[in-house]
C-alpha cells in the first residue's frame, strides 16, 4: 500500500502513510558522512512537516526544496542539511531514517527525488552519489523498481528519468535490454486499447494495459524529457490522440499522453479523478499540470486544473491537525512556477510561507 501511496511526483503526507554512466559516491560520504556524526536529536532538525517522517520524509522534504529553490525563496541549510543526512554510504536514499539505527533500505523514488533537490540547491557531490546509485539499480527491462522485487512501474522510472536530466545525464544511453523511456513507452495504450484510452500509460506491465490515471499524471512529465522544476512554455489548445488505424506520422508519445490527460480533466470538471476511491485526487492534478506544460498541449485544461487547484487550495495544504502539508505546498508552488504564476498567492494561501514556517527549529 506505501509503493501505491507514493506513485505520486506531490504525494503528501496523508497519502503517503496510506507513495551508460556509473558513478560513485565520494570518500568523504563513505567514510565521514554528515549522517554518521549527527545526534538522535538532529533527527527532525530542517525537517519540514510535523507529520510522521516514517514514509515520506525525504521525498517531502525534496520536494519543498525543489520548490523553494524555483520561487526563488531562500532554502534554509538546515533543510539541506536534514536531506544530506538522510543519504547512506552509498549514496541511496531511503524514505526515512532516524540515525539512531542501520541506513533503511534504499528507495528509487526518494533517491530519485533526493538527486533533483540536492542538485537544485548546490550539492553536486551528493547529488552524484544518489544518481550513482540509482543508474546501479535499472531492471533488465530497462526501468525502476520502487524498492527491489516490486517490479519496475512507470513512476519510478518517470522519476530516474528526471533524475537524469537534472544531472545532465541523457536517458537514452543508460541502458539494459531497454532503456528508460523505451520501458515508458511500452506502458502506453496505444491503439489496441480502448479509444478513449488511448495515451495513458498503466503502472506496471501487465498482458493487457490498463489506463491509471496517477501513473500517467507523473510519468508524462518524462515522456516529455522534462525535469523538476517544470519551466513555463507555450501550451496550445489541442489535445492530439492517436490516428487508429495508423495513418501517416502521429503524435509524439508526450503529446498523446498529454491529450488524454486533458481529456480526463475535461470530463471530471477540472480535476484527475481518484484512482483510490471516489473523488478528485489533487495531488494528480497538479501532476497533470505540469505534465500538460512539460508536453505543451491542454492550454484549457491547464486553466481548469488551476482553478481546481486555487479552489482548493487551503484543504489541500492542511491535515486533520491544521497542520502544513509541505509536499502538497510545494506542489503548488510548481505549478504556479510551471504556469508562470505567483506562488506567494495561491487561492488565498501563500505555499512559500507553509512550506518554510513547518520547519522544525528544534528536536
Amino acid at each position: 500500500m506505501h509503493a501505491n501511496a507514493r506513485r505520486l511526483v506531490v504525494a503528501t503526507a496523508a497519502t503517503a502513510v496510506a507513495g551508460a554512466l556509473v558513478l560513485t559516491a565520494p570518500a568523504a560520504l563513505a567514510t565521514t558522512s554528515p549522517r554518521a556524526a549527527a545526534s538522535a536529536d538532529q533527527a527532525t532538525i530542517g525537517l519540514f512537516g510535523e507529520q510522521d517522517p516514517t514514509y515520506d520524509g525525504v521525498y517531502r522534504q525534496s520536494l519543498s526544496l525543489i520548490a523553494l529553490d524555483a520561487a526563488g525563496a531562500r532554502v534554509p541549510r538546515a533543510s539541506v542539511r536534514w536531506l544530506l543526512r538522510q543519504q547512506c554510504p552509498n549514496g541511496r536514499f531511503p524514505s526515512y531514517t532516524d540515525l539512531t539505527g542501520r541506513c533503511g533500505v534504499g528507495e528509487g523514488d526518494s533517491t530519485a527525488i533526493a538527486t533533483i533537490a540536492l542538485r537544485r540547491v548546490g550539492e553536486r557531490g551528493a547529488a552524484r552519489a544518489a544518481l550513482g546509485w540509482l543508474l546501479k539499480q535499472q531492471t533488465p527491462a530497462g526501468g525502476w523498481e520502487f524498492n527491489a522485487g516490486f517490479g519496475a512501474n512507470a513512476n519510478t522510472t518517470g522519476l530516474a528519468i528526471q533524475a537524469m536530466v537534472a544531472m545532465k545525464v541523457k536517458p537514452s544511453a543508460v541502458k539494459t535490454n531497454r532503456t528508460g523511456p523505451q520501458f515508458l513507452r511500452s506502458l502506453q495504450l496505444r491503439c489496441s486499447a480502448d479509444a478513449p484510452s488511448r495515451g495513458a500509460l498503466d503502472y506496471l506491465p501487465q498482458d493487457t494495459l490498463a489506463a491509471d490515471n496517477y501513473a500517467t499524471a507523473q510519468a508524462a512529465q518524462a515522456l516529455a524529457g522534462s525535469s523538476l522544476p517544470v519551466e513555463p512554455a507555450a501550451v496550445r489548445k489541442g489535445l492530439p490522440s492517436l490516428t487508429c488505424p495508423r495513418d501517416g506520422g502521429q503524435p509524439s508519445p508526450s503529446a498523446v499522453a498529454g491529450g488524454y490527460l486533458g481529456r480526463t480533466i475535461k470530463l471530471n470538471d477540472g480535476s484527475i479523478p481518484s484512482s483510490f476511491g471516489t473523488g478528485a485526487d489533487l495531488g494528480s492534478t497538479a501532476n497533470a499540470v505540469l505534465s500538460l506544460v512539460a508536453s505543451g498541449v491542454g492550454r484549457n485544461q491547464v486553466g481548469a486544473a488551476m482553478l481546481t487547484l486555487e479552489t482548493n487550495a487551503t484543504t489541500f495544504t492542511r491535515d486533520e491537525a491544521d497542520a502544513v502539508l509541505p509536499a502538497s505546498a510545494a506542489a503548488l508552488v510548481l505549478t504556479a512556477h510551471a504556469t508562470s504564476g505567483d506562488p506567494r498567492s495561491f487561492g488565498g494561501t501563500n505555499p512559500i510561507k507553509d512550506i518554510r514556517s513547518s520547519r522544525s527549529l528544534a528536536g
